[in-house]
């Protein structure tokens, strides 16, 4: 509504300029959008923001990416709580539906009796007594009658309801416990995942260790060939042994004591030398 006063029309006019400013920018980005998904920018745009994609994913470390896994999983299951809701909902209208629908069935059943001794006591006659003195005549056995189909229609009605509701609720019920055996599954997945990162992450930094040992792997070979340059030392001695021929005792005696006359008679001193004569 216009405020009569000067300043009020401005303002109205103002505020409409700047609305159909807003609509106008609005439907620009709606319609630059929509031209620029269909055409070649569009799709350079859309591969740039492929690779960006790409980009930080490969940037993102496993144990953060099973983190992130575990807080969707998480989601799930609150999200799953709108479904409990919504069924537990269920639940209750199918027990009210067949409270209801027993009450029903029970005054049908009373009302069948009733109408079935009505016809019976009119058989031949115009009208019955009942209710204290009232008359029931033939038009009214016919409005009870009428009443009673109907009534009898509905429950049929009300009954093919809740069988409808009740394999809903059924299909429902089932769909929980698929996605609560889905999501065990889903958990069990990611801590096996989680079980073989640590693995590889042990593996890792046991390859990457700063720690370097190879002085000691050289001394070690060194010992090593010095223990298999006297072993072939000791081979040989054995090997010399076994094929130097043996000595002959009685040459040996011989030459023995041809150096013991040699002895006396080159190193001997003068009173021995007497002493012969």
């Amino acid at each position: 509504m216009l405020v009569p006063s000067a300043s009020g029309l401005c303002y109205d006019k103002g505020f409409s300029i700047m609305f159909k400013k807003v609509m106008i920018a609005t439907l620009a980005v709606v319609f630059g959008l929509a031209v620029i998904k269909g055409t070649w920018l569009g799709s350079h745009l859309r591969m740039r923001l492929a690779k960006a994609r790409n980009w930080v994913e490969s940037r993102v470390p496993p144990e953060q990416e099973i983190a992130r896994l575990r807080m969707e999983l998480a989601n799930l299951a609150r999200e799953d709580d709108k479904h409990f809701d919504k069924v537990a909902r269920l639940a209750v209208d199918v027990d009210n539906a067949e409270k209801n629908i027993a009450k029903l069935r029970t005054n049908l059943n009373k009302q069948e009796v009733r109408i079935r001794q009505l016809k019976s006591d009119l058989e031949g006659a115009e009208f019955v007594t009942v209710d204290g003195g009232a008359r029931y005549t033939r038009a009214d056995l016919r409005i009870d009658a009428v009443a009673f189909k109907n009534a009898e229609d509905n429950l049929k009605s009300q009954e093919a309801t809740l069988e409808a509701r009740k394999r809903l609720l059924g299909l429902e019920r089932k769909k929980l416990a698929d996605l609560k055996n889905k999501r065990d599954e889903m958990a069990t997945d990611l801590q096996k995942l989680e079980t073989a990162l640590a693995e590889e992450r042990q593996v890792q930094a046991a390859s990457e260790c700063t720690i370097d040992d190879a002085s000691y792997r050289q001394l070690r070979k060194d010992m090593d060939q010095v223990r298999d340059k006297i072993n072939v030392l000791k081979k040989k001695r054995e090997l010399r042994g076994e094929f130097q021929p043996a000595l002959d005792q009685t040459k040996v005696t011989e030459q023995d004591t041809q150096a013991d006359k040699y002895l006396d008679t080159r190193f001997s001193t003068k009173k021995d030398v007497v002493s012969d004569k």
